[in-house]
């Protein structure tokens, strides 16, 4: 797969040549969840408006020691709910987008202990708690305010609860429908699984490990004599690592939905183009959301050099969905096409549509 152009080559020369689109398109959805959150924040699509009714209120008001604590007194379970969700969203995920980012800059730099270890925390512990959130805010909002603790432990919160979590999101939310529980268990949690981040975490956080399947070998500490040239760990880890934070992605919009963020029609769309270029990248067989966009939009994808026709093809897919650059089939120019502009004006004719 060609680069996408997203990440300047500087910053991918240490990254094998055939991973430099995977590691621009992994990059590209920790923007595009960085991007919602920071939007979120300028449309104040966390607040929430709250009347003063009585002098009662006006006085519980001015005891309470903030918003959240005038809510439970008085009260107003559903407001409080609605409230202590979306700042949990507000603050969660830009701490899980800094670890991410560690990461992902490591690989840059083939530093994989720490990487690792910088994935491990909203990989394993931030993403099964967003999952909560979208599955059942009220049981989550009930347990969040009497004992956290105990809730979110990881003698409770443990490997298997969490694939509960994450496969009762999925159900939830409709553009999540292609995602799995299964696989993304295996991914995260599955010590037996090879091609899995479970042992990779482990290692990363501990010089020695004593699980069976990934038991540090004789005259070994972990990751401590890893060959920094070697590229095993690219080969395996990016089609892990966007699958995870396209999860991420999908739940997040999905929880801005439920606080009329004013742009669902955008949140549609973004949805779409990530997974596209998810499917385009790592999965067999054709492209549905390529032959989608040839349908609705063939009409308007004509070289302006060659004057012919242009096709999308799934090895142009990553490049049109992430920087809008068409790529003509014909000559091989490529140039500028408003794919966000024409995507909402054609919002009603299918294009907006994800398919399996």
């Amino acid at each position: 797969m060609p680069q996408i152009g997203y990440l300047s080559e500087d910053r991918l020369r240490n990254i094998p040549k055939r991973q430099w689109a995977a590691h621009e398109f992994s990059f590209y959805l920790h923007d595009l969840i960085a991007h919602l959150t920071s939007a979120a924040e300028r449309h104040r699509a966390g607040h929430i408006q709250i009347k003063i009714e009585t002098e009662k209120d006006i006085e519980a008001l001015r005891e309470a020691s903030d918003p959240i604590d005038f809510l439970s007194v008085t009260g107003r379970t559903d407001e409080e709910r609605r409230l202590m969700v979306n700042h949990i969203c507000a603050a969660l995920l830009p701490d899980m987008l800094h670890f991410i980012h560690a990461g992902l800059t490591a690989l840059e730099k083939r530093k994989f202990t720490l990487a690792f270890a910088c994935l491990r925390k909203p990989f394993n512990e931030g993403m099964p708690l967003i999952a909560l959130l979208c599955a059942d805010e009220e049981k989550f909002f009930t347990k969040f305010k009497t004992d956290p603790v105990d809730f979110l432990d990881g003698r409770r919160f443990h490997r298997t609860a969490k694939r509960l979590a994450i496969e009762a999101a999925i159900a939830k939310c409709s553009d999540l429908d292609f995602l799995s529980a299964d696989v993304l268990y295996a991914y995260l949690f599955d010590f037996e699984n090879p091609s899995g981040f479970a042992g990779l975490f482990d290692k990363a956080m501990h010089l020695v490990t004593r699980n069976s399947s990934i038991k540090t070998e004789a005259y070994n500490l972990n990751f401590i004599f890893k060959d920094p040239r070697q590229n095993d760990v690219y080969e395996s880890s990016y089609q892990v690592i966007s699958y995870v934070l396209l999860c991420i992605h999908l739940m997040q919009v999905e929880l801005l939905k439920r606080m009329h963020f004013p742009a669902d029609d955008y949140l549609k769309q973004l949805s779409i183009r990530a997974a596209g270029t998810y499917q385009a990248l790592f999965l067999k067989g054709r492209s549905e959301i390529a032959g989608s966009i040839n349908e609705t939009l063939g009409g308007l994808m004509k070289c302006p050099v060659c004057n012919e026709r242009v096709r999308l093809r799934k090895r142009t897919v990553p490049m049109f969905f992430v920087t809008e650059n068409l790529e003509c089939d014909q000559c091989g120019h490529v140039n500028q096409f408003p794919l966000a502009w024409l995507m909402s004006n054609h919002a009603g004719d299918g294009v907006n549509s994800q398919h399996d």
